[in-house]
């Protein structure tokens, strides 16, 4: 798959291990930290699926996971500041093909998101 923004539009590759480290570091505000998992668990198709209660433990701070509200509210930051697509949940956040994609992974089904 030829990664591709558009004509015109130049891009750069990043370490998906390093926006991992990123999301679970407290000094960062919670939206942001909600866009590095995003980016961090992303597979090919833009989508990062979380089990029940994993992106709370992510987003915690010191051992302690995020309150559901608290996620929530991060989640919902993220998508008005255009972090994360509409689409996204504590379950699986997503980024859009204009933000984010990736040439290799096998093309595994969203349990979340049924349509693609």
């Amino acid at each position: 798959m030829a990664i591709s923004f558009g004509h015109d539009r130049p891009w750069g590759g990043v370490s998906q291990r390093e926006y991992q480290r990123k999301a679970q570091d407290p000094l960062h505000p919670l939206a942001y930290r909600v866009h590095f998992a995003a980016i961090g668990w992303a597979d090919r198709h833009g989508h990062a699926a979380f089990a029940p209660g994993k992106l709370a433990t992510l987003l915690g701070k010191d051992g302690k996971p995020l309150s559901d509200q608290s996620t929530n509210n991060a989640i919902a930051r993220a998508k008005r500041l255009d972090l994360v697509s509409p689409r996204s949940g504590a379950a699986c956040l997503v980024l859009g093909s204009h933000l984010f994609q990736k040439g290799k992974g096998a093309p595994v089904p969203c349990r979340v998101h049924q349509d693609r």
